[in-house]
């Protein structure tokens, strides 16, 4: 009942809420195969829902059993694909695990009807850019479906990763990188010969193979070292605003981990090194007043973009100022009273799902009761101006920061330019590439 509105709500407030969301391999899902969607869990539901969103396939997840409690969110879950899962760490999850015994049961039936189940298969939720174990449960449920619906199911497992280029902050990039599948009939004689050695050699490729798709931060103590190195690269090519979901687009992703990679290499002497030029180079823009998109896309500071910004501004105050209530109470709330870091971007978008709902429900009495064409047209057009006022102050914050770079002396305009040349430079032969993306 609630599962397809549902979708294109989430679809909806996903493009709001990131810049960008990219699939990279996405040829790489099955089609009419029973699939087990396998994937990191960074944050607390948005992964279910990007999957929900954004494939055309119905997906099923496995979802904490905790939350099922109460009936009338157990009612909705049920409505919306949610399986409970039962873990041992959650709050009296110790005398629930016997549950699980009907979970299972209900994905062995689901997978023997070609449907796709998603599992977040690290157990539970971390924001760290870092490829985590997995538990043995999605090998339990790929072979628990082969003995109760025959040998024969051609189960697909896929490995998924998520990857957030700032998981907690609102108007980010999300990176999906979709692994090869591997096939449960490839573990068919190990599982005859072992059942145990069956599990731990599936979980183990799985585990490996995701690591392959996840951006992992080795030196997690240098992390403002890489998320530097992060934005230097990006930085390089103009960001584009549509379209906001991409299935082509594989150097995204890929010049990511390229990028990780390389600082990952690093010795300690070297990752030293560009530690010092970084934190200078960044230490300089701030001193400026002014970013890395504005040293590496200076020429985006023209006056030329003094009338565009100009002629949107009416537009950008009248829906910056019709969608800031709801915003506003989004933001706040999720910021000063989610505690968990996990928790907060997942709360804020579910937050503003609710909040902009209720405007709309809102706008239209006030429509009825006002009886003005004028006033349908208003709120008609407000969602198209909430989301332009977005991309207009995105523009105005990178026409700026370049005009200002501008602004400098020359000599300190090639000072910057000097320091982040240098930085490329000490990541050795990824500097050329790095210099080339588009």
């Amino acid at each position: 009942m609630f599962y397809f509105p549902l979708k294109y709500m989430a679809r909806i407030a996903l493009g709001i809420n990131f810049k960008n969301i990219y699939f990279s391999n996405y040829e790489n899902l099955p089609k009419g195969k029973p699939v087990l969607l396998v994937s990191n869990h960074p944050t607390a539901f948005i992964e279910p829902c990007i999957f929900g969103a954004y494939l055309p396939r119905r997906v099923h997840w496995l979802v904490r059993g905790d939350l099922f409690k109460k009936p009338l969110y157990r009612k909705l879950m049920n409505d919306i694909n949610m399986i409970p899962i039962f873990r041992k760490i959650d709050v009296e999850g110790i005398n629930n695990v016997e549950q699980n015994y009907g979970t299972f049961k209900y994905v062995h039936e689901l997978l023997s009807k070609n449907q796709m189940v998603h599992i977040l298969a690290e157990g539970s939720t971390k924001q760290v850019k870092k490829a985590r174990p997995l538990k043995k449960g999605t090998s339990r449920m790929a072979f628990g479906t082969l003995e109760e619906y025959g040998k024969d199911i051609d189960i697909h497992l896929v490995p998924c990763g998520m990857n957030y280029t700032q998981a907690d902050k609102f108007r980010s990039d999300l990176l999906i990188s979709i692994g090869q599948p591997f096939r449960i009939q490839d573990y068919l004689s190990l599982y005859e010969e072992n059942e145990n050695k069956a599990y731990r050699k599936l979980t183990n490729d799985l585990t490996k193979a995701m690591r392959q798709h996840i951006i992992t931060i080795e030196d997690e103590e240098n992390t403002d070292l890489y998320e530097h190195i992060f934005e230097l690269n990006r930085n390089k090519s103009l960001r584009r605003i549509f379209p906001i979901y991409d299935t082509s687009e594989n150097l995204k992703f890929e010049k990511e981990f390229e990028v990780c990679e390389k600082v990952n290499a690093l010795s300690d002497d070297e990752r030293s090194n560009l530690f010092e030029k970084t934190s200078a180079y960044f230490s300089a823009l701030t001193a400026n007043g002014i970013n890395d998109f504005g040293v590496a896309q200076s020429s985006f500071g023209n006056l030329g973009k003094i009338p565009i910004l100009i002629l949107g501004f009416i537009p950008f105050l009248i829906g910056r100022i019709a969608t800031f209530i709801p915003a506003y109470f989004a933001k706040s709330i999720s910021k000063n009273k989610v505690k968990q870091l996990e928790f907060k971007a997942s709360v804020a978008l579910a937050l503003g799902i609710g909040f902009y709902f209720l405007m709309a429900i809102v706008l239209i009495v006030a429509a009825i009761v006002i009886q003005q064409w004028w006033f349908w047209v208003l709120v008609v057009i407000i969602p198209f101006l909430g989301y332009y006022s977005l991309i207009y102050e995105e523009f105005y914050k990178d026409w700026n920061m370049a005009r200002k770079f501008k602004t400098l002396d020359a000599n300190q305009q090639e000072k910057l330019n000097t320091q982040r040349q240098e930085i490329f430079s000490s990541l050795g032969e990824l500097s050329e590439p790095l210099l080339s993306v588009s």
